[in-house]
């Protein structure tokens, strides 16, 4: 089958990993997979086993699924040639004002929630990458969805013995990304009204360019990492800190709830309240007990999510809606 993807870029973002990862695996499986973007430059960040082409080439190709995920991107997609056409939603901004939206009324990122009302009405295929956004669309808006989680990479994320540091500072860990939305000033706030006492001290990667094949050192090495982000479709770093086997203080976002569970496999705060988080790193510091039995349990849930296993569901899923022939063997006629 030709599968196609429209991507805005191919840079290190969370949803572009995804792309990547159920691309590749789609190619394992014999499919002809194609990424468009505008430049058409291949990834310099990841592996990369798809074909990747200018944007303006796809009008001219012929696909049997083209998948989207970036809303201004749908008028691309509604020209396309395609048995199917998937808008596989990774986010819900501004997802209250999406319910009263009205052109006449400006206000940042105006035009991205246009481009995502008119996504979500069109003739396409609609597939949720995280619980919270098909029951949201489906209790809001009317609208039914696909459900399709992504998976994690182990060969990239997982405990690496001997990186932490026993030398009396803990560590804690954040991305680092100065974004509003990502909450990293939420953190900073925190780490400055911690009790003195314990020397703590705050990490950040973001755009410091560190090779992912060193990320799971990065997450290892911190005692604690935090995540304050005031909204995501699904959490990365949260994930990829808990494969890691380092505990973990997030936010209480839909981006988070299909494996971050309060004090079960991380510790959730309110969002946008500096005095919370505080007061969990604060927790955490002191109860090394809490902090073992978040990550031991972590490890455990994130064994849900394999990449294999979600490559072959959503193959499922194409080749249902397609309706595309498939031999008795699962293979493409």
């Amino acid at each position: 089958m030709r599968i196609s993807f429209v991507e805005p870029h191919l840079e290190l973002y969370g949803g572009i990993r995804r792309v990547l990862e159920f691309s590749n695996r789609f190619v394992e499986r014999g499919e002809t997979v194609t990424i468009y973007h505008p430049s058409g430059q291949a990834c310099a960040w990841m592996e990369c086993r798809a074909r990747v082409r200018p944007l303006f080439e796809l009008h001219a190709d012929a696909h049997d699924v083209v998948i989207f995920n970036n809303p201004p991107d749908y008028p691309h997609v509604r020209r396309a040639r395609a048995r199917l056409k998937v808008f596989y939603i990774l986010e819900l901004y501004d997802r209250d004002r999406l319910l009263r939206f009205d052109p006449k009324i400006f206000w940042p990122r105006k035009g991205r929630m246009l481009s995502l009302k008119r996504s979500l009405q069109m003739p396409f295929l609609m597939v949720a990458n995280a619980t919270w956004i098909q029951e949201w669309l489906r209790e809001h808006m009317r609208i039914e969805s696909d459900l399709q989680f992504g998976g994690l990479n182990r060969e990239l994320f997982h405990p690496v013995a001997g990186a932490r540091v026993e030398d009396g500072v803990f560590r804690v860990l954040c991305s680092g990304d100065r974004r509003e939305h990502k909450g990293t000033a939420s953190i900073i706030e925190a780490i400055a009204d911690l009790p003195k006492g314990r020397p703590v001290e705050l990490e950040t990667y973001h755009g410091k360019g560190i090779p992912q094949a060193q990320m799971a050192a990065v997450y290892a090495r911190a005692d604690l990492f935090v995540d304050a982000q005031w909204h995501a479709g699904w959490n990365n770093p949260v994930i990829e800190a808990m494969a890691c086997g380092t505990p973990v203080v997030c936010t209480d976002i839909g981006g988070v709830r299909d494996f971050a569970h309060h004090e079960r496999t991380a510790f959730l705060v309110p969002v946008r309240d500096p005095a919370a988080i505080a007061s969990a790193i604060t927790r955490m510091i002191d109860d090394n007990a809490l902090r073992e039995r978040l990550a031991a349990n972590a490890l455990v849930e994130v064994k849900r999510f394999d990449w294999d296993r979600a490559a072959d569901e959503f193959l499922e899923k194409l080749y249902r809606h397609a309706q595309y022939p498939r031999d008795s063997a699962g293979t493409p006629c």
